[in-house]
């Protein structure tokens, strides 16, 4: 792909956080540079190492980091504004905060794409959010979303039409650092062995797998749940824990690579809330995991559909989620580790092209 001297792309990634966005952004980015000649990324320092050297690091002082999270987007819009002010024939691209950028693109008149990462479940709580927002994103030259239930849910949330590019998941990657020499000690082979992996938020939901397995009573000893994750929940669900005594069964840690942990499993659990397309499914998908997730909006039903290995559970219900851990069996799920996948769909080199093929339709 040639590079243009006058391509100039601008990212908006305020508060990257270990996770999905972050992943995506990772990729995605590195993919764009060989189309832009000046690659800028607005953040704080929180960002990983892991970003592409082509991009020029701009970061809001120490200072802000202590801030709160508001504050800490308005901050970095006003840096953004003022490096826009220098770069004229710059694109803005928005993986977070996405609300403020636009503000911006409005003020200097500048092309901005955006990508939404989670459902307006999550974002889109009342009727004066809903107005405001519909007119900010009428104003975006393209709106990307990462699923067509999102997709469906936009349109009918805010009469937009956005453009549907899948999560470009890195298959190569996952089974390079999914590789382990021998199980940690609290899986056991005689158990059924459940994983969960994300933020330890609200939005997460893990407390709902721990009142299912609570409700398996006496069955409880032919589990365990490892919970990889770390957030402002993390008390409470280890409170809970104590208090209902399931250190036996329940273990939660933190570690970058939660990849050779998946793959150490049996079951993966999702308990979300809310999604967009959540990266973790696809990564257990890849990895040739059961399933079981909750029906939430959006992404998971859509995922299950193509990989055909897993089940959902309706969202809150912690009996039906709790039926569904009862009718496992380490027989059935052993035999089925060599199961054919299905996920062409998402595969990661078709979807970063459709990235470049919308964005130099902008340029």
């Amino acid at each position: 792909m040639r590079q243009n001297k006058q391509n100039q792309i601008i990212y908006f990634f305020p508060d990257p956080q270990i996770g999905g966005v972050q992943k995506n952004f990772f990729l995605i980015s590195r993919y764009l540079t060989t189309f832009f000649n000046q690659n800028f990324l607005i953040t704080s320092n929180k960002i990983d190492s892991k970003i592409d050297r082509k991009i020029k690091l701009i970061k809001i002082s120490k200072f802000w980091s202590y801030i709160s999270r508001r504050l800490l987007f308005i901050v970095c819009s006003i840096k953004l504004f003022l490096v826009c002010l220098k770069k004229d024939k710059a694109i803005i691209f928005s993986f977070q905060g996405n609300f403020y950028a636009i503000i911006i693109s409005i003020l200097l008149r500048k092309k901005i794409i955006i990508r939404s990462n989670l459902s307006p479940q999550g974002w889109a709580s009342s009727p004066f959010k809903i107005k405001v927002f519909k007119f900010l994103l009428s104003k975006a030259d393209l709106i990307i979303v990462n699923s067509y239930d999102f997709k469906k849910e936009m349109r009918k949330v805010f009469g937009i039409n956005p453009m549907t590019i899948y999560n470009p998941i890195n298959q190569n990657e996952i089974k390079k650092f999914s590789v382990y020499k021998k199980k940690i000690e609290f899986f056991e082979k005689k158990t059924i062995n459940l994983i969960n992996v994300g933020r330890l938020v609200d939005q997460k939901n893990q407390i709902e797998i721990l009142l299912s397995l609570l409700k398996l009573k006496s069955l409880i000893k032919n589990y365990r749940l490892l919970v990889i994750g770390y957030g402002p929940e993390k008390v409470s669900l280890k409170n809970f824990i104590n208090k209902n005594k399931l250190k036996k069964f329940v273990k939660i840690i933190f570690v970058k690579n939660p990849y050779k942990y998946i793959n150490m499993s049996d079951v993966f659990i999702l308990s979300s809330k809310y999604e967009g397309l959540p990266n973790v499914l696809l990564e257990a998908a890849y990895l040739k995991k059961y399933i079981i997730s909750s029906n939430c909006k959006t992404g998971p039903k859509e995922i299950i559909k193509n990989y055909k290995y897993g089940e959902l559970y309706k969202l809150g219900n912690i009996d039906d989620l709790s039926s569904k851990l009862k009718k496992l069996n380490k027989k059935k799920l052993k035999s089925n580790k060599n199961k054919l996948t299905n996920l062409e769909v998402f595969d990661y080199k078709k979807n970063l092209k459709k990235y470049l093929d919308e964005i130099k339709k902008l340029v």
